[in-house]
């Protein structure tokens, strides 16, 4: 099944082997908004594959890093030589001055800890890019912080090419972190179950890129595993449901007639006001424009579309009226060579109505995370070094 990795999108070469969903702007976005009216700041940078987010009862900004690989063992991976490394981290964004739930707002008030080092890493050889690694975080209903560490490829490469260290058997999990103590353990192992319960048996692959939780519900998206999962209170896991593939549609890159069906790579989760989960999937290759399409989850009922025609969806949040965001990793799709993301606006009356809030200075971002009217964004989740937290004033 596609693989997901925030990956870099200069090279057409490189985008055809990429499980990264493409296409032009979405569909149904007649209203493109003002891209100059959201203010936007940096309050962090210097970091390594930021991706999902999450925040505390105190408005702290919890975040992944996926890291930048490492030294080793490699395996060869579909982009090259692909490294394992233990830079991958759980951090946390503080304000200095946060009194009273109030922000300065200044760039100069921030400042980002490292809570948890030392976790897994996958990274291109050399470069470190498109490293998949720590890929998201939520607090469970004891708060307790859970953290999905992604893989990107068949399980058996933990134990085969990679050695079965403890640090490979982590790839391809959900870990319990102890925010005190900044240690970080196996609650459930994503990568065995879907090697035992593999709904395409040709084609194994598993890659846990975002969880969500309410009450004693853990679900996880497994990008690679084309399938909703539910983590038990034992760390059992469970299949919710797998996502069907796309219609058939011509290979860009063959000739007239080969049809393809794109993989639906399931690549967020989140909770929404009305108690429903919702999962935005990004469709992998031919990545067909404006075939991203967000489910809604329901108990009880059976998974429906909520909204459809969006590009690369890397993850969702709902804003304080209750509207759905999608950030999209690639506004412009990802053969088009242009890394610039896009942040769409679903209305809550009508799911069909989508507005472009943002584009500029989205470069291949990462997460989002919303709190009342302040959006917090990861930026430039692709290279090493140069990831961002941005912070988005939605009331503007």
């Amino acid at each position: 099944m596609q693989r997901l990795r925030a990956a870099s999108v200069g090279v057409a070469a490189v985008c055809l082997i990429l499980p990264l969903g493409t296409g032009t702007a979405a569909a149904h976005d007649d209203d493109r908004g003002d891209r100059d009216a959201l203010d936007v700041e940096v309050l962090a940078a210097g970091l390594d594959g930021p991706r999902g987010l999450t925040l505390d009862r105190h408005e702290n900004v919890w975040f992944a890093q996926a890291g930048r690989g490492g030294e080793g063992p490699c395996f060869g991976g579909a982009e090259g030589a692909t490294c394992l490394g233990d830079t991958g981290k759980v951090s946390v964004l503080r304000e200095d001055d946060h009194k009273e739930g109030r922000r300065a707002r200044d760039d100069d008030s921030w400042s980002v800890a490292d809570v948890v080092a030392g976790l897994p890493s996958l990274g291109l050889q050399d470069s470190g890019e498109n490293a998949i690694g720590p890929s998201d975080v939520a607090f469970d209903r004891n708060g307790r912080l859970l953290a999905t560490m992604g893989l990107g490829a068949d399980p058996a490469v933990r134990t085969d090419e990679l050695g079965g260290s403890e640090l490979a058997r982590t790839l391809g999990t959900v870990q319990r972190i102890d925010t005190r103590r900044g240690t970080a353990r196996v609650f459930a192992d994503v990568g065995r179950y879907e090697s035992e319960n593999n709904p395409e048996p040709e084609d194994l692959d598993s890659n846990p890129t975002s969880i969500a939780v309410k009450g004693n519900q853990r679900l996880v998206a497994d990008a690679g595993g084309n399938s909703l999962l539910r983590v038990r209170d034992d760390g059992d896991v469970e299949t919710v449901f797998v996502f069907p593939k796309e219609a058939p549609v011509q290979n860009p890159f063959a000739p007239p007639g080969v049809m393809i069906e794109a993989d639906a790579v399931p690549s967020a989760v989140v909770r929404g006001p009305d108690g429903a989960f919702y999962v935005g999937q990004l469709t992998g290759f031919p990545f067909t424009p404006g075939t991203a399409t967000v489910w809604r989850f329901a108990q009880g009922k059976k998974p429906t579309v909520y909204a459809d025609g969006f590009t690369t969806i890397i993850d969702l949040a709902f804003d304080d009226d209750g509207n759905l965001l999608v950030l999209e990793f690639a506004h412009n799709g990802l053969l088009s060579g242009d890394p610039t993301g896009g942040l769409v606006q679903v209305s809550r009356r009508n799911p069909a109505a989508h507005t472009l809030l943002l584009t500029d200075p989205l470069v291949s971002p990462g997460g989002i995370v919303v709190d009342d009217d302040d959006a917090y964004i990861s930026n430039h989740s692709a290279v090493p070094g140069e990831g961002e937290i941005l912070h988005v004033d939605l009331d503007d």
